[in-house]
């Protein structure tokens, strides 16, 4: 991987869990990542990798303690819902947790 398409993956990373800390994605805040995406720096394998890791942070954050409040598994839900991961690209702990 070339060091743009990698500067762009961790860009992209950066803002993902910026425009994610309140747990919902405002108008202008998915504008900006729409903006991003138009760039074309990163491919779609890419982009599956960013939020793959994404989930992976919020997942281990959520069963840190072995338990899963509603709380965390309403976090876990907007993050699925508000970045619009399919189901088919959920980890099954992911799964485990919403269900």
């Amino acid at each position: 991987m070339d060091n743009a398409r990698a500067q762009a993956k961790e860009m992209l990373a950066a803002l993902i869990e910026r425009v994610m800390a309140d747990g919902k994605i405002e108008p202008e805040e998915r504008e900006e990542m729409q903006a991003f995406f138009r760039q074309a720096v990163v491919t779609v394998g890419d982009m599956r990798d960013v939020l793959a890791r994404y989930l992976r942070v919020v997942q281990n954050e959520v069963l840190a303690d072995g338990h899963v409040t509603d709380e965390e598994r309403a976090r876990v839900r907007a993050v699925v819902t508000e970045l619009k991961i399919p189901p088919s690209l959920w980890p099954g702990e992911i799964r485990a947790i919403l269900s």
